[in-house]
């Protein structure tokens, strides 16, 4: 007995593993976590685009209103466009981000379907059969099965567990230096700031026409300090907004960019030595 086990243990251990394998391809229960991560982090992508976005329209909104004095001519541009143009690249980041997490979630749902993991089991058991059955002229064959079954399972398995490491090293190694939440929690008080100062600039052109400042002397809305003013709110609604843009960049960068980059060259990797086996 211990004699066919030594003789035959290379191909037990293989018929083990491709048990643990078939058994895990339809029980594993990081499955579900990793969906949930992956369906998170594209609702919460979609959800800081929008505020992206939300803040462009504020500063777009305050750039096309005129608060210049008579006869003078002040503009916002210097204080905004710096901040708006981080927010155009930021933009294109978070559209790709957006679609790199909507092709993570397509394959998630294609290596853990029922169909992929019939697939799997069935290439499994024809590798098997091979260990101790052999056919005439199968040599090309059987390597051929080899190989597509090593890319199946590698992907089975490394899509959801991408997804977890992912989501384990931002919560431990990231989250607390750049914070998605907060930092979206930041860009939406500046917005907000941007469109109250807009909305009070229009309301005091609308409440007191040129003859009315005139008649009462309101020399205030003639100075060249009141919009100043002005534009030193506007500096103050927006201090923090290019330093939490780049933090947003940093933070899904990593989390949506970075680690995909990571599992292409291991995919890549795989191929390649797969690929020169039995040659």
């Amino acid at each position: 007995m211990m004699i066919l086990i030594q003789k035959y243990w290379n191909k037990l251990l293989i018929v083990i593993v491709s048990i643990i394998f078939i058994i895990g391809s339809f029980f594993v229960t990081f499955d579900k976590e990793g969906q949930t991560i992956t369906q998170n982090s594209l609702e919460e992508a979609i959800v800081v685009f929008g505020v992206a976005k939300g803040l462009n329209a504020a500063i777009s909104l305050a750039q096309g209103t005129e608060i210049s004095p008579p006869g003078l001519t002040i503009t916002i541009g210097e204080v905004l466009d710096p901040i708006n143009d981080l927010i155009e690249q930021f933009s294109w980041i978070m559209l790709a981000s957006i679609t790199s997490l909507g092709l993570q979630k397509i394959l998630f749902n294609i290596v853990t379907g029922y169909e992929y993991n019939i697939i799997l089991t069935g290439f499994l058991i024809l590798i098997n059969i091979w260990l101790f059955l052999r056919f005439n002229n199968d040599t090309k064959v059987r390597n051929i099965f080899f190989k597509i079954t090593i890319i199946m399972i590698f992907l089975r398995f490394s899509i959801p567990m991408m997804s977890i490491a992912n989501h384990y090293i931002y919560e431990n190694y990231v989250k607390s230096e750049y914070n998605i939440e907060l930092t979206k929690k930041d860009i939406q008080e500046s917005s907000t700031k941007i469109n109250n100062i807009t909305d009070n600039t229009i309301e005091e052109k609308n409440d007191t026409s040129f003859l009315e400042n005139i008649y009462k002397n309101n020399v205030e809305i003639f100075s060249v300090q009141y919009y100043k003013n002005k534009l030193n709110q506007y500096k103050e609604a927006t201090e923090k907004t290019s330093d939490s843009i780049i933090h947003l960049i940093i933070a899904f960068v990593f989390k949506t960019i970075f680690f995909p980059i990571v599992f292409l060259f291991f995919l890549y990797q795989l191929l390649r030595n797969v690929y020169n086996i039995g040659k």
